[in-house]
């Protein structure tokens, strides 16, 4: 079975009304995303992220949550 795992990466808030959403990463989270979490395509890197709405705004007014989706197998469960 194929799971997703998520790594969280920043979290951002809509911009004035409009369908506008600015994410904040940190460098640091930056920086390890290059090493790690970049995806091959035709001789170039990409970075893959999701930006999703939060149920509720959190403590800093953030709306919004960044994240990279990475797939992730799994051993099916074992029926008893």
């Amino acid at each position: 079975m194929t799971q997703f795992q998520k790594k969280f990466i920043g979290k951002g808030s809509k911009v004035n009304n409009m369908d506008i959403v600015r994410v904040t990463i940190s460098k640091e989270t930056i920086e390890e995303i290059l090493k790690s979490d970049l995806v091959k395509y035709q001789e170039k890197e990409y970075l893959i992220f999701e930006v999703a709405a939060l149920k509720s705004k959190d403590n800093y007014g953030r709306s919004h949550t960044a994240y990279i989706s990475k797939k992730s197998k799994t051993k099916p469960k074992s029926k008893k």
